[in-house]
């Protein structure tokens, strides 16, 4: 049984309206258990344990009271936990307008319900942070960057507002791998739009989803980091070990329809081939999600 971040019973069913409204017909999914997924306080922690995790693997570094950015926020559940369980000064970006408002309405619902700062979530696209220089100790973005207009430059603002010595760690799936989670279904490593809708048109999906994606790649990140000619930045680490580890042990959340392919990690980890699985997967740049986790020095 999952705890929902708010006592409101209502809110489920307004956020798998305000959902459906944003997606229209785009996907066949069930927003309803979507929009309680978004509201899941496990979630948020195992968000938050995560960015602690991979970071302490290279320094041990306390968060709490640390000021943090969420790019992204959606309707607030990870920085109401931050805040309330990790004692993290955390703060939130997300547009506010056309199909986002229902999304800005809930989280300032939410925020109420925890007598919390409504201006914790500002108003603003995360191509242009309306933030100082390196007014964070810490950002965060998990399923965000494969929807904006221009991952490079959301990379380049995020590095901007981050202080020195500060860390970023953004989540994306990676579309040069086996998994789509927005449609829920097995994806053949399609990171070419045009091929991507073709694909999607011939397993009964709309095609018209991958108009709103970022198809992003490992090599694609890579790329960006390059053309940013960025040269103080330490990368901690882009998922592999993580992949490789949820794996081996089948030890993951079953998020984003992951309960799909349950079954076949199970059967790749009866045969015994769960690690041969993995490093391969990895040595072609094919695990998912990516998790890029950095250090600004």
């Amino acid at each position: 049984m999952v705890q929902l971040i708010s006592q409101n019973p209502d809110l489920v069913s307004k956020l798998a309206n305000a959902l459906n409204e944003s997606t229209k017909d785009l996907l066949k999914r069930d927003t309803r258990d979507i929009a309680a997924e978004f509201l899941t306080v496990e979630r948020a922690i195992e968000q938050v344990e995560l960015f602690v995790s991979e970071v302490n693997k290279v320094n041990k570094y306390d968060f709490k009271n640390k000021k943090l950015l969420e790019i992204g926020a959606g309707v607030g559940t990870f920085l109401i936990t931050a805040r309330t369980k990790y004692g993290i000064d955390a703060y939130g970006v997300e547009p506010s307008k056309d199909e986002f408002s229902p999304f800005n309405q809930i989280s300032r619902a939410l925020l109420e319900e925890y007598n919390l700062p409504k201006d914790i979530v500002v108003c603003g696209m995360a191509e242009d942070l309306p933030f100082e220089n390196e007014s964070f100790d810490l950002v965060y973005s998990t399923n965000v960057l494969e929807h904006v207009q221009d991952p490079m430059k959301v990379l380049s603002e995020s590095l901007r507002v981050l202080k020195k010595d500060g860390y970023l760690q953004f989540v994306i799936p990676n579309y040069f791998s086996f998994w789509e989670g927005h449609y829920g279904v097995f994806w053949p490593c399609l990171t070419n739009k045009p091929l991507a809708k073709i694909y999607a048109k011939l397993i009964n999906q709309n095609p018209s989803y991958i108009d709103t994606l970022q198809l992003i790649s490992p090599i694609y990140l890579k790329q960006i980091i390059q053309k940013l000619n960025i040269d103080n930045i330490e990368i901690i680490g882009w998922g592999k070990d993580i992949f490789k580890r949820r794996l081996s042990t089948g030890n993951y959340s079953d998020w984003a329809s992951l309960r799909t392919i349950r079954p076949l990690v199970e059967f790749i980890q009866k045969t015994k081939l769960a690690n041969l699985v993995a490093n391969v997967l990895n040595a072609f740049e094919m695990y998912t999600p990516i998790v890029l986790t950095l250090k600004k020095k």
